[in-house]
C-alpha cells in the first residue's frame, strides 16, 4: 500500500489504520528492549515516546491523503 497515495475506494485500504495500535504486548517489548532501568517513570516515558511518534506518523500519513480524504468526503456524501 502506498501510504502516500492512499485509495479510499479500495475496501482494503479504506479500513486501514491511519493510527499504529498500540497494545500492552507491544509496549512491554519496548520497555524491555529500550528501558535500562524500569519503574513507572521510566514506563511511562516509553509509553509517550512510543504514542507521540505514532501520532507523528499519523499525521504525516493524513497529510499525505488530505486532497484523496476530502475527495472521497464529498462523494461519500453526494451518495443517496
Amino acid at each position: 500500500m502506498d501510504w502516500n497515495n492512499v485509495d479510499l475506494s479500495s475496501p482494503s485500504e479504506r479500513d486501514a489504520n491511519i493510527l499504529d495500535p498500540l497494545s500492552f504486548d507491544i509496549l512491554l517489548l519496548e520497555v524491555s528492549c529500550n528501558v535500562r532501568e524500569i519503574n513507572e517513570q521510566t514506563v511511562r516515558a516509553q509509553f509517550m515516546e512510543s504514542l507521540n511518534s505514532k501520532i507523528e506518523s499519523a499525521k504525516e500519513v493524513f497529510e499525505a491523503n488530505i486532497k484523496n480524504i476530502t475527495k472521497e468526503a464529498v462523494r461519500y456524501r453526494a451518495i443517496p
